[in-house]
């Protein structure tokens, strides 16, 4: 069954894209569109490649493969051009990814802001640290399984986030994340988004039951063996 592509990068239009082995500056994702065994695993391949190799390649296919017609819709990416933003990140502030000295402020000002603005008070988890969608780089979001050391399985090398994505570009918890052309300002959350489904879920994907796939590579060689973690 031939892979689904999900996601094709050049350096050179996003800045903090990790290097690739021997020099490769073009990364390419795919995904089975297929589960596998009893817990429905999803499969994964990163391809490295040398963009001014592939720009001067002899045959390309004009159309994608065919897959499987009987697939749920959001198994099949709408085609998108993307638009890459630079934003600041900061750690997902839990266990000991900030010191516990911090962290502690860190729940002191979210408790101030829920007492001076009620239940739609900004948070740092959602309207600061991390933006929803799919980003390069930065940091990995744990808000489903708390967070996680990720080591290389060949070298043991604590691993760093290559890529993360998501179904959704925008949502009800994140609502400073959403672009102002996007937005009704007299409105929060889910009911703020104008456009509906096609502007806040502009893939049409899923991973999991609407969780953050991060794809994790080895700094110290990116040929070993990348890692996935839903969470």
């Amino acid at each position: 069954m031939p892979f689904v592509g999900l996601a094709q990068l050049l350096r050179r239009d996003v800045p903090g894209l990790a290097a690739g082995p021997d020099g490769a500056d073009l990364v390419q994702l795919f995904r089975c569109p297929l589960t596998h065994g009893p817990d429905q695993e999803r499969r994964y391949h990163l391809r490295w490649r040398r963009a001014a190799e592939t720009e001067r390649a002899e045959r390309f296919i004009a159309d994608p493969p065919d897959v499987p017609a009987v697939l749920p819709e959001h198994e099949l990416p709408e085609p998108c051009v993307l638009h890459p933003e630079e934003v600041d990140t900061y750690p997902w502030a839990e266990d000991d990814t900030l010191p516990a000295s911090l962290i502690a402020l860190i729940d002191a000002w979210d408790d101030a802001q829920v007492a001076e603005h009620g239940p739609d008070a900004p948070c740092y988890q959602y309207d600061l640290s991390i933006p929803p969608g799919w980003r390069v780089g930065g940091f990995p979001s744990w808000a489903s399984t708390g967070p996680m050391h990720i080591g290389c399985g060949t070298c043991a090398t604590p691993m760093q986030l290559l890529l993360t994505a998501e179904g959704s570009e925008m949502d009800g918890g994140s609502h400073s994340w959403v672009p102002l052309e996007d937005r009704d300002p007299a409105l929060r959350g889910m009911a703020s988004i104008r456009g509906g489904h096609s502007v806040a879920r502009p893939s049409r994907l899923r991973f999991g039951r609407d969780r953050d796939l991060h794809v994790f590579t080895c700094p110290a060689d990116p040929r070993h063996t990348p890692r996935w973690v839903l969470s």
